[in-house]
């Protein structure tokens, strides 16, 4: 035999070699890929590395760009330079003294206790001021006050 007829024979080692061959390459299949995988991100990370190091000023501008949109929406600086705009622009308060009888002592007689918003009906808020109880609580007719507003009623009252 000539070597021309070694390199044409088509000895593969008959069917089970086939089959055995095909098991072969089922089982090794998931790895070939993964090993495959592994390269091509290998290649990106590389092809990566050689762009910034081509354009590293281009590349601390992205850097120093990301990193400033972070810092306006981490520290909320947009709601903060609307707020100190509207203080800005917000005209300046006038004060006007009252002479005569002062405010306070008003509040014991409210103008209408129909047209109020909130009438407290327990004994969690004043009944005059709506101002919200704490330890020294009065009870005057089924009716609870604060201490400036007992004092207030009960010279009313008297």
């Amino acid at each position: 035999m000539s070597d021309y007829d070694d390199y044409n024979s088509n000895n593969s080692g008959g069917i089970i070699g086939s089959i055995i061959s095909a098991l072969i390459l089922i089982a090794l299949w998931p790895y070939i890929l993964a090993l495959l995988g592994i390269y091509i991100a290998y290649l990106v990370a590389v092809a990566v590395l050689g762009w910034i190091a081509e354009h590293w000023v281009l590349m601390g501008l992205y850097v120093a760009g990301a990193w400033g949109v972070y810092a306006i929406f981490h520290h909320r600086l947009i709601p903060k330079a609307w707020k100190r705009t509207l203080i800005y622009f917000r005209p300046k308060p006038i004060y006007v003294v009252l002479s005569g009888v002062s405010v306070e002592e008003n509040i014991a007689v409210p103008p209408n206790l129909s047209e109020r918003k909130f009438i407290p009906s327990t004994n969690l808020y004043c009944y005059w001021c709506t101002k919200k109880l704490g330890f020294k609580a009065w009870e005057r007719k089924g009716m609870y006050y604060c201490d400036e507003c007992s004092q207030k009623v009960s010279l009313y009252d008297s």
